[in-house]
């Protein structure tokens, strides 16, 4: 298995880095979130870049290395090291090798990718370069963090810097055609990843006509009315299905797909609606809908639909 986790990295990596599995890392940025998302215990080990350069330019916090070193993780400092690599093995072994730093900011905000894979050469590969980086460092011991303390400089971002604005969103009214096509394996991997990432029961698949995947696109809402076999007008009373968040787009042999989320679904935020509710809401907003046009994101008769589940701004699939 090669998996890419991209976007929401570290979210996507939450099921692996349980804590009884043995977790061997090189990971040259330790922020503050960084005993959080990693999951360190006794029988760990994590290679850092703690020298004074990576100190004075906040790439380590001495507090989170403190909380490791308290708990018997083996915490070492290679001075140049810039790699994002973790070797896990428990019931399974795989290797993560990817952009990542162990910051709330990587989880955040920055645009992160890694490889996830169970490959036996690879995660041979990664174990033994770990070594080989492990009899290069030097152990983090007390005196390491009395100095690290005094000359450490907490990192400054300008916030936002990723996005220089925000991408126009778009409304769909879509149909979902009741076709016992399967979905195909790409669309029905990239599901699967975003369902470890979401959870089960909020996140869709769109089936869509060849062409789709030249106009629908990530970032947009769609609402899906339930038609019957054939692209057809739907019934007045057809279900329609709440705005969910286009996270992926998939062309995958003659059916490209929309991978949907619907992200922090609460309880009652699911509920269907009908077909003749949607139109209702449209029309007397003053429009129509057309089945091959969106609705800009912030028009009235975008906002008129989302007003039928108690929705009063987009919310996005990024966390």
């Amino acid at each position: 298995m090669i998996q890419l986790v991209a976007d929401g990295t570290w979210h996507g990596l939450e099921d692996y880095l349980h804590a009884d599995v043995c977790k061997r890392d090189a990971i040259s940025y330790i922020g503050s979130a960084a005993a959080e998302l990693l999951n360190l215990t006794a029988n760990d080990m994590i290679i850092v870049d703690g020298s004074d350069a990576a100190l004075l330019a906040g790439q380590v916090d001495p507090n989170t290395i403190s909380r490791w070193h308290r708990v018997g993780v083996d915490v070492r400092t290679l001075a140049n090291l810039h790699a994002k690599m973790i070797h896990l093995e428990g019931g399974e072994t795989y290797a993560v090798i990817g952009s990542a730093n162990a910051s709330a900011r990587s989880r955040d905000l920055l645009r992160e990718a890694a490889v996830l894979s169970d490959d036996e050469g690879l995660c041979a590969q990664v174990a033994e370069q770990l070594d080989v980086w492990w009899v290069e460092s030097d152990p983090i011991d007390q005196a390491w963090l009395n100095r690290a303390r005094e000359i450490y400089r907490p990192p400054t971002h300008v916030p936002g810097q990723r996005r220089s604005g925000p991408r126009p969103r778009r409304l769909w009214v879509g149909i979902a055609i009741n076709d016992a096509t399967p979905v195909p394996p790409k669309a029905a991997a990239g599901r699967e990843n975003l369902e470890q990432r979401y959870g089960r029961g909020v996140v869709d698949s769109w089936l869509m006509n060849p062409g789709d995947e030249r106009t629908v696109r990530p970032g947009d809402e769609v609402v899906l009315v339930q038609a019957g076999p054939l692209r057809q007008q739907p019934r007045s009373d057809s279900p329609a299905r709440p705005p969910a968040i286009v996270a992926r787009v998939v062309v995958d042999g003659r059916r490209p797909t929309a991978l949907l989320v619907w992200p922090q679904a609460a309880e009652g935020d699911l509920e269907l609606r009908t077909y003749g509710q949607v139109l209702g809401a449209v029309e007397q907003a003053g429009g129509e809908i057309d089945w091959d046009k969106p609705f800009p994101a912030r028009s009235t008769h975008a906002t008129a639909i989302r007003a039928l589940w108690g929705q009063r701004a987009v919310r996005s699939a990024r966390h």
